[in-house]
């Protein structure tokens, strides 16, 4: 008989992220709160590179941490790990789909208001690189999901040559339907690039059901680790599609692997787009800090993000002053305002509360991150923040 597996206790987890006991942490889409588990491995990492040197992370105990790395992040995105690069941050991830494509005089690239510098700048940047005509398509506050798609519909044509998107936006907490929109793109023969700053870690992935074709997220938000790390997701059915940009040796299937001619051959899978050396204390505290989650469970932390942000959500609902963003589904962000008071006004009102939330730009609103590490006390002292301003 299958036992069912045991919940964490909330108090240890935090426990296990000592900056949440320093505030109320609502900011986790920002930055998340460190690990224990990471900052150890950093630190040992730190000291092992200090005392012997760095050349004991070569060879192959280097491959093995980047490989198992790849595996961890496999496990967060839904795929398997040869359809896994490890980069720097979500926009070297966006970077590195927007610019492999190979686009011609008359493509277009669709992407919307919504979205974040990290996902936008690369879109402009090729754009004015190649000649793209750049599609923005206008979302509004509250709009259900088959208005947001019929306004994508009217956007994407057989010149499209990209679709550029968050999954879940970092301004107003959308969740956008990714499988439908990769399947309106795909419709007219063009590509999915997808942002999950602000999902990677925060909702459950699945990257065969979603059906897209590149997706990038990092490590230090939802999933507690260090800044420098985070991965790409190449469908291993789109790496004809997708040219290598940037290339070093990490980029060849083993040292020999090119000539004076200039032949150079990648290796099997997305990893062909790792291009130099990445800072290994970081690699070693994400792989760490990954380990960790996945011993107090990926779908328990996904089930208690949903559970916290429905709690965030209703009470600040219950506030009259305060009205929320409506989404007809959500992750970890509740977007918002409050009558007769900025929301820059907001966010440092509260931080003198030790209260920790941040705004967002266009339109301007007040965005709060729940996390499976907060409690209800954290969300009632938001509350009660807020009820006093």
């Amino acid at each position: 008989m299958r036992r069912e597996r045991m919940s964490p206790n909330l108090t240890a987890v935090r426990n296990e992220l000592p900056a949440v006991q320093a505030s109320v942490y609502l900011n986790t889409g920002s930055y998340g709160p460190l690990s224990r588990a990471a900052a150890t491995a950093i630190e040992g990492e730190n000291r092992q590179q200090l005392t012997v040197g760095r050349l004991t992370g070569m060879g192959e105990t280097g491959q093995s941490l980047s490989a198992s790395l790849r595996g961890g992040f496999a496990r967060i995105l839904g795929c398997d790990s040869d359809e896994v690069a490890l980069t720097h941050h979500t926009t070297d991830g966006m970077n590195i789909a927007t610019w492999g494509i190979q686009y011609r005089p008359g493509d277009e690239i669709v992407t919307n208001s919504w979205e974040h510098p990290g996902g936008l700048l690369p879109v402009y940047a090729a754009a004015r690189r190649f000649n793209l005509k750049v599609r923005v398509v206008s979302l509004e506050k509250d709009e259900d999901e088959e208005t947001l798609l019929a306004k994508f519909e009217r956007a994407i044509n057989p010149r499209t040559k990209l679709l550029s998107v968050a999954h879940v936006s970092w301004k107003t907490g959308t969740v956008l339907p990714i499988d439908r929109l990769a399947d309106m793109v795909h419709y007219h023969g063009g590509l999915i690039a997808v942002d999950g700053a602000q999902s990677g870690g925060a909702i459950r992935l699945d990257m065969p059901s979603s059906k897209v074709d590149f997706y990038s997220i990092p490590g230090q938000k939802w999933l507690c680790g260090p800044e420098g790390i985070g991965a790409l997701y190449v469908n291993k059915e789109r790496l004809g599609d997708l040219l290598q940009t940037y290339v070093g040796y990490p980029s060849l299937r083993d040292g020999g692997a090119y000539d004076e001619t200039g032949i150079f051959l990648p290796p099997e899978g997305a990893r062909r787009y790792e291009v130099g050396t990445t800072y290994r204390p970081a690699m070693a505290g994400m792989w760490s800090g990954i380990q960790w989650l996945e011993e107090l469970g990926l779908d328990w932390m996904y089930d208690r993000t949903q559970e916290i942000t429905r709690y965030t959500r209703a009470a600040l609902s219950s506030i009259p002053s305060v009205r929320l963003v409506q989404t007809p589904t959500h992750a970890g962000l509740t977007s918002f305002t409050v009558e007769g008071i900025s929301p820059s006004t907001v966010v440092d009102r509260l931080a003198q509360e030790n209260i920790l939330i941040r705004s967002v730009p266009d339109p301007d609103l007040v965005r709060v991150s729940s996390h499976f590490f907060n409690d209800e006390t954290d969300i009632d002292k938001l509350r009660e923040g807020i009820e006093g301003l």
